[in-house]
């Protein structure tokens, strides 16, 4: 008895000395050339070279992440020429946004609803689509605005999509085709069984060279672009399959997306593309043991690829519970380079990290170990006093070419009424 007490209180004391490792956040003794940020997001310098910019998030939940990607985006469309937006969303979800930026009918609220997840049924989102419906009531069709979605993880947008597209020409594929996929819904996704999985990969293969046999038919009808969106719904479909049955769930998921961001360069008009998506994917080498679409797009587009991270002293955001409810929570973080801002005037800063400009303080910052904010949508109330549950340890400038880091950021405005 004695033993395990013992054992008892050293456990006990391993587990005090952790929480309290996890909620110390330390000040730093160093103090480097303010005069190399900028408070301004406006003026964010992107080399016309960039092909695709990458934006990351520390968390989902949070309004001023959510109002800065919309400040950013606008910075690359007045800068450098960007029409297109692609999200960390469903690809088939996405494409109901697109719809009504250009016209369509419903809400913003109900636009943004579709792309996948609760966490983006935002004042925010729906403020950021809002204003490029507007923006291109404005401008001709070869210069409007454009939003998509770059994840695989749902199934009834893109089958709606698809078949919306196939039953204008070829009504019969597109009647025998919704019942073999009568299995693969957004409600069930998660409780698939490898059978069901598996015969659907099988199903979705055989019924692609069946829409590639047809692509002239439907060309015609609808056009060349409504046929490869149709086939990329189509992909997904597959995509999210192989995702559900791979032994590296978020691997092969960020492999898809990657492929996605490929597709959409393929298939654009030229343009830089505007990316979003959590720091863990956006980053272009890996955090979590396996590699992130940033690492894929660093690899094979080199410096055409510029990625630009976010962190925050303290942040507040909404945490999504397993009942699918929120509930607001508050975690603290504090390293070297964010301490950097703690009396500055203004709430947020950009940080150039290839800038010529830094000095040998923030190059040595920039170059050492930071444990940056990183929150899942959601993060247990038990761990938020444990930091190593809601941060991870990066080497700045190996992960992001630049970053915005906040003092304090705010719980996004979700839309309870959809």
């Amino acid at each position: 008895m004695k033993l395990k007490s013992f054992f008892k209180v050293c456990l006990s004391a391993s587990i005090c000395l952790a929480l309290l490792a996890g909620c110390g956040n330390s000040t730093s003794s160093v103090s480097a050339d303010m005069s190399c940020t900028q408070a301004d997001i406006g003026t964010i310098p992107i080399s016309s070279d960039v092909q695709v910019v990458g934006l990351g998030e520390a968390s989902h939940g949070v309004a001023q992440y959510h109002q800065m990607k919309a400040d950013v985006f606008k910075v690359l469309v007045e800068n450098n020429g960007c029409h297109t937006f692609i999200i960390e969303g469903d690809f088939g979800g996405a494409l109901k946004v697109d719809q009504y930026i250009n016209g369509g009918n419903g809400t913003a609220e109900e636009a943004v609803a579709e792309i996948g997840f609760s966490i983006y049924r935002t004042q925010e989102m729906a403020d950021l689509v809002d204003w490029m419906r507007s923006y291109n009531e404005n401008v001709s069709q070869e210069d409007a605005l454009h939003f998509y979605g770059m994840d695989v993880q749902r199934f009834d947008n893109n089958k709606e999509y698809l078949f919306s597209i196939i039953s204008q020409t070829h009504p019969e594929l597109s009647t025998e085709y919704t019942e073999v996929f009568s299995q693969l819904t957004d409600e069930n996704r998660n409780s698939l069984d490898e059978a069901t999985l598996h015969s659907a990969k099988e199903s979705v293969s055989e019924f692609i060279l069946k829409l590639d046999a047809v692509e002239t038919d439907i060309a015609e009808s609808s056009g060349q672009s409504a046929f490869d969106f149709a086939k990329e719904c189509a992909n997904t479909i597959y995509a999210y399959c192989e995702v559900q049955l791979s032994d590296n769930y978020n691997a092969t998921r960020d492999r898809y997306m990657y492929e996605k961001v490929e597709w959409f360069l393929q298939h654009g008009d030229g343009s830089v593309l505007f990316i979003n998506g959590h720091n863990g994917h956006i980053g272009k080498t890996s955090v979590a043991g396996y590699t992130c679409l940033g690492e894929l797009l660093s690899k094979n587009l080199g410096g055409s690829y510029y990625s630009i991270g976010t962190d925050a002293q303290k942040t507040q955001f909404n945490s999504q519970k397993d009942n699918g409810d929120f509930e607001v929570l508050e975690v603290s973080n504090a390293n070297d380079l964010n301490n950097q801002f703690t009396h500055a005037d203004s709430g947020r800063f950009f940080i150039d990290f290839t800038s010529p400009a830094l000095d040998e303080t923030w190059k040595q910052i920039l170059s050492s170990e930071q444990t940056i904010t990183t929150l899942n949508v959601g993060l247990p109330s038990a761990l938020k006093m444990l930091k190593s549950a809601y941060t991870i340890t990066v080497v700045p400038q190996d992960t992001f070419d630049g970053m915005i880091v906040f003092q304090a950021v705010t719980p996004s405005t979700i839309l309870t009424h959809l």
